[in-house]
């Protein structure tokens, strides 16, 4: 009997496997597989009356785009919470602030996220958040998600006085008084975490698939997630039910590492719908934060930042978890956290041990020493980067790494040493936009244009190479290449048609572009009108 397609996308730029596709046109989709590509005389038989066409006018059509780095879970319950993204100055800051708890105040505590101090006039202060906000608690999460700027109120719920010693791997901070000044950065924000409102799993579920709605629109059809055991199966709900949704890798926050090692749970367990990752441990902070752990001081202080796990008790949480079967990740964005994050890899690999079924990885690596750029293909680690942390902090860089600017965020130096790389977006921390992420990977300039000639421009990659880090390294990673992650006959059926052909667009146009239309398990899951220049609307035919 012959086969019919349940849908066909035609005219397109096909690319996979790290290049265009030459020679086919059009692709075939049954039963939530690629059925065939081929030009389109071929593809013709294939369609019947009730089979979904798309035409996309000469746009490209890549593999379902992975987001490699994202937390799900918090960036839907942030989306809708005060966001303070964007706002330049301490003053407009707390006007919102103050705003929000006039509006709404039935809320035991107000929550907002996004504040980014760098360049105000006035830090961020207790006395001024207490004038803003008056007896309510108050917890405003900084844009990195690494420090909290709280009031008095908040401090005295958590317990926290001007005599609480600071824990290892935290600070709260303190004028030239010894006066807490209400910021409280890396471990320390622990002691606020009961504080936190407790979403339902209902209303979990809801902002979840509400986000996934919007990463669809993205071209996202896939995430590597990264959240603790009580979200586990908020993302597994997500990923298996009905709905908006999305596959997912699960990747769970250090506290997830005895349980899964109590239940015998090994990375890549699941489908390809949800499964298990890696454990993720932090070896440090961020560089806005200044808690990243430094090889040489801070440019203009004596400060090298903060190890959240000591080197020796990474290395051995590192065999541990290998032991158990699990990859790990690592948070490491300073030169000294990534060297000590490869240290502990290469102990753990000499260990006689039990081998993970999936890669490991580095997550962020936004300054990595030169010695150590080899390191990283020698052991088979991952460097999962977020292109567009690179145009965002350039000011940072050259403010604190300046005379090592020529080795932050080295992705061309890692792939020139044999190393795969995995872009994602760090969402909540910067929006999801893959169309950024690929216009920040090949030119390293903002939209705007700036800098001109691109941040350190010898460590661009191109396009070939960025697309290939949204699709084939993330499927590797989580063991589902060939299955996901390419166009080939027989693969899960989840594409993107871009709005032009990318490869005709100029590097600083690439953010303009948009997904005409995602396609996950061969339903049409996002259907949009292309607005970037010289595309045409995306037509659908049939039922």
């Amino acid at each position: 009997m012959k086969t019919t397609a349940d849908l066909v996308i035609t005219g397109g730029k096909l690319w996979s496997h790290g290049a265009p596709l030459r020679g086919a046109d059009a692709l075939a989709v049954a039963g939530g597989r690629i059925l065939a590509l081929a030009p389109l005389p071929e593809i013709e038989p294939l369609i019947g009356p009730r089979t979904r066409r798309v035409d996309a006018a000469g746009g490209t059509v890549t593999p379902g785009i992975t987001d490699a780095h994202i937390h799900l879970v918090q960036w839907g319950v942030a989306r809708g919470e005060l966001r303070l993204e964007g706002l330049r100055s301490r003053s407009d800051v707390l006007a919102a602030v103050t705003e929000h708890v006039r509006t709404h105040p039935s809320l035991p505590v107000a929550v907002g996220r996004g504040w980014d101090a760098r360049d105000w006039t006035e830090p961020p202060e207790l006395a001024a958040l207490d004038r803003a906000t008056g007896s309510r608690p108050v917890l405003l999460h900084s844009r990195d998600f690494h420090a909290l700027w709280v009031n008095r109120a908040a401090l005295e719920r958590a317990g926290v006085t001007s005599t609480t010693a600071d824990p290892a791997g935290g600070r709260f901070e303190r004028d030239a008084a010894g006066e807490l000044t209400g910021v409280v950065r890396e471990h320390a924000v622990r002691r606020f975490a009961e504080l936190m409102p407790a979403p339902s799993f209902d209303s979990l579920l809801a902002s979840t698939r509400s986000a996934a709605s919007a990463l669809l629109a993205e071209g996202v059809t896939c995430v590597h997630d990264f959240e603790g055991p009580r979200d586990l199966p908020v993302v597994r709900a997500l990923a298996q039910g009905e709905g908006p949704r999305v596959r997912a890798l699960m990747n769970l926050s250090h506290d997830g590492l005895e349980p899964a090692l109590g239940l015998g749970l090994g990375s890549g367990v699941g489908d390809d719908d949800f499964r298990l990752g890696a454990i993720k441990l932090f070896a440090d902070g961020t560089l806005g934060s200044r808690t990243a752990a430094m090889l040489d001081p801070y440019d203009d202080s004596d400060e090298r930042g903060l190890d959240l796990i000591p080197a020796a008790e990474l290395e051995a949480l590192v065999k541990r978890a290998f032991a158990g079967g699990l990859a790990v990740a690592v948070h490491a964005i300073g030169d000294r956290a990534v060297r000590h994050a490869l240290d502990a890899f290469a102990a753990a690999a000499a260990t006689p041990s039990r081998t993970p079924r999936l890669a490991s990885r580095i997550e962020h690596a936004q300054l990595v020493h030169p010695t150590d750029v080899v390191r990283f293909a020698a052991l088979g680690v991952v460097a999962s980067m977020q292109p567009v942390h690179c145009t965002s902090d350039l000011e940072l860089v050259e403010r604190h790494w300046s005379r090592r600017r020529e080795h932050s965020y080295p992705w061309r130096s890692l792939l020139a040493s044999g190393a795969r790389l995995a872009f994602g977006s760090d969402a909540p921390v910067e929006p999801p936009s893959v169309a950024h992420g690929l216009q920040a990977a090949v030119s390293r300039r903002r939209p705007d244009g700036t800098p001109a000639v691109g941040f350190v421009p010898g460590e661009c990659v191109d396009l070939d190479a960025a697309l290939t880090a949204y699709t084939e390294t993330p499927a590797r990673l989580a063991g589902q290449w060939p299955r996901l992650g390419c166009l080939a006959a027989g693969a899960l059926a989840d594409v993107v048609v871009w709005s032009d052909d990318l490869h005709r667009t100029p590097p600083e146009r690439l953010h303009e572009v948009k997904p005409a239309a995602t396609v996950l398990a061969g339903e049409i899951v996002h259907l949009g009108i292309a607005v970037a220049s010289g595309a045409r609307a995306i037509q659908a035919a049939g039922s």
